[in-house]
């Protein structure tokens, strides 16, 4: 509903001025030259504001701040902005003309008389009073006899026929032919507007009202018609009968800001858009002279909302009614305006008490539509959605036109349909399509032998490629983890490392952290496989010398896209003497742990045929030639003596 506004008497002086809505007052403790503020409690106040201001064609309140449209800006009007601070004026706003050429389901023509004259309107909705007595509702400036020259009302029209569709002017037609069917019947409430907005004396312009609407009830004789809910859309004009096409209305309700439908005898079904709040801040609209409540619509200039004719038109959002036209004209050289009578808030003013169902003939109550989401599922996935408990939920699909089929090499989708029963908690689910593809789906709910509305709601079926393997576990192996030193210095065997768990093309670090007295930093880089994986060989050169190399070697791994939650993997390995070895090594210890124990360290599980670990048959090791120095003397940088260290890859052989 609108916002309620504040009653009070008020002097405008223009012939088309909109009211306010309260009085208005300057702050006392502004000074005179400063910007003051309005306020909406004293009308002696407002009245003096006011003074002398004309051509107000618009107004409206929100947020303290009071709204007013004019054709064009006077001096008169530019001194008030100024003075006050919280006026808020818009030019280009001009009057309305209300839209009747002197014009059962809602949206038809129907012809009025005026004496010897006459004109056409257009039924707005069709339905049934609180008595259960079949009604139209439709705007009240079509009751009403309008002198042409001083806009005063100069008595009531008489209802009388709906027009002929077929040569209506929606239809293409001239119009303005009786259908033949009888007199509609009996204006019911009707008003246009309040008293007449004229004359310079600010004292005797009319106070605005929440009952300045523009709306009328006609009384429908049902022996010679039927009401039937909907809106016609005009498809069927050509068969005269404009109740084979129709929306259904289902309920009454305040507009809201987005797409706007009507049905009118002039220019048929159109479409619009409501002018927001923020583009157009006004409550009421002056309308051939007097103010109307209501809300305002834009379409383009070449294919307007509504024109002449169609004043009372039915002007709907959806299955909801939200207005009646009332008047219109041209917003600037590109769009046309239009002015709606609010629907919910005519209404309540007039105390109409309207239903769109006979009273006590009411069907039963269709069960709540199924509730779907679109969705993506692998072939032969899961559909789900919810219903009331126990509903039997028909389900059907159809491929949509891009769905892939043979032509891509897969299966071609299909269309196919099921009816389920949802359980308890009102959920049901069926067997998804298996050709990949985009599918269109609805599903219906039956309770009782009641179908309720289709829900409909998109599927897409296409098998999950994003699900990566789980992430190998990071490990070290070193085969052998104890070598005799004779071993050690054959090429052929040395100790292999094997690592696993990094990212493919990760590049990965050895280092040989500490050995026998001062041995370290040796390194060695190999990339990682796509399996994750890398193999590095160490083994000595001096075959002459081999004691060179007795001792204990650690090492350490990382690579390169580590996080400094992740340790290095540590390991370590043994190089003794002939007597004390086994001659070339097994490759771990019987607890599958590094020698040193080290948690790090991973199980030593032998060599493959190649000797490359469990890396993969594949898989290349970086090798490190460990030169010996005369015996006794150590390996490599023993007291800043330089060593022979040769890196390079091996391919498997």
């Amino acid at each position: 509903m609108q916002k309620k506004l504040v009653q009070s008497s008020l002097a405008i002086s223009a012939a088309a001025a909109l009211g306010l809505s309260g009085a208005l007052v300057a702050s006392p403790a502004m000074a005179d030259k400063a910007p003051q503020k309005l306020d909406v409690q004293s009308e002696a106040h407002v009245q003096k504001a006011l003074s002398g201001i004309e051509g107000v064609n618009a107004y409206g309140t929100e947020g303290g701040e009071l709204s007013i449209g004019v054709a064009k800006k006077t001096d008169e009007i530019k001194q008030l902005e100024k003075k006050y601070q919280n006026i808020k004026v818009t030019e280009g706003i001009k009057e309305l003309k209300p839209y009747a050429k002197n014009d059962l389901v809602g949206g038809a023509g129907y012809l009025v008389k005026a004496g010897e004259s006459g004109g056409a309107c257009s039924t707005g909705f069709s339905g049934w009073d609180g008595d259960g007595k079949p009604v139209v509702l439709t705007a009240g400036h079509c009751s009403k006899i309008i002198n042409e020259d001083t806009n005063e009302f100069d008595g009531d029209t008489t209802v009388d026929q709906t027009e002929k569709p077929s040569i209506s002017e929606a239809n293409g037609g001239e119009g303005f032919q009786a259908s033949g069917s009888g007199v509609i019947g009996k204006w019911g409430f009707h008003n246009f507007g309040g008293d007449l907005l004229e004359g310079a004396d600010q004292n005797k312009w009319p106070e605005p009202s929440e009952s300045d609407i523009d709306f009328a009830v006609i009384n429908v004789d049902e022996s010679k018609y039927n009401v039937k809910n909907g809106i016609t859309d005009w498809s069927t004009a050509d068969s005269d009968d404009l109740a084979k096409s129709t929306t259904e209305i289902t309920e009454v309700g305040a507009h809201k800001d987005g797409a706007i439908s009507k049905s009118g005898r002039t220019t048929g079904k159109t479409d619009g858009e409501v002018l927001p709040r923020s583009e157009y801040d006004f409550d009421y609209q002056n309308v051939g002279g007097r103010w109307v409540h209501g809300f305002g619509v834009t379409a383009p200039i070449d294919k307007p909302f509504s024109q002449p004719g169609d004043s009372g038109g039915g002007v709907y959002q959806g299955s909801t009614a939200v207005g009646v036209i009332s008047g219109g004209g041209d917003l600037d050289a590109n769009t046309s305006f239009t002015w709606v009578a609010d629907l919910d808030h005519s209404l309540e003013e007039s105390g109409t008490d309207f239903n769109l169902e006979k009273p006590g003939e009411e069907t039963p109550e269709a069960p709540a539509a199924p509730k779907a989401e679109d969705q993506t599922i692998e072939p032969e996935g899961k559909i789900k959605g919810k219903a009331e408990a126990g509903a039997k939920v028909e389900v059907k699909w159809e491929a949509a036109e891009d769905a892939k089929g043979d032509e891509t090499g897969t299966q071609a989708a299909e269309n196919g349909s099921e009816t389920v029963t949802a359980d308890k908690d009102g959920n049901f689910s069926v067997e998804g399509p298996k050709a990949e593809g985009d599918y269109n789906f609805t599903a219906t709910a039956i309770v009782d032998g009641q179908e309720s509305k289709t829900t409909e709601f998109d599927v897409t079926v296409e098998k999950d490629e994003s699900e990566t393997p789980a992430p190998v576990e990071r490990e070290i192996s070193i085969d052998p983890t104890e070598i005799a030193a004779s071993d050690f210095v054959q090429e052929d065997k040395g100790v292999t490392i094997t690592v696993k768990g990094f990212d493919e093309g990760e590049k990965v670090n050895l280092e040989v952290a500490s050995g026998p007295e001062g041995v370290e930093g040796i390194e060695l880089e190999e990339t990682a496989n796509e399996n994750g994986a890398a193999a590095f060989s160490i083994y000595g050169t001096s075959a002459e010398n081999p004691e060179a190399y007795l001792g204990k070697y650690d090492v350490e791994v990382a690579g390169a896209n580590d996080t400094e939650d992740e340790s290095a993997l540590t390991g370590s390995f043994e190089v003794v003497a002939d007597e004390d070895g086994s001659g070339g090594g097994t490759g771990g210890d019987d607890d599958g742990n590094n020698d040193d124990g080290d948690a790090d360290g991973g199980a030593g599980d032998g060599n493959d045929d190649d000797g490359n670990g469990d890396g993969g048959s594949d898989l290349p090791r970086t090798g490190a030639e460990l030169t010996g120095l005369a015996a006794g003397a150590g390996l490599l940088l023993v007291g800043g003596t330089a060593v022979v260290l040769t890196m390079r890859r091996k391919n498997k052989n």
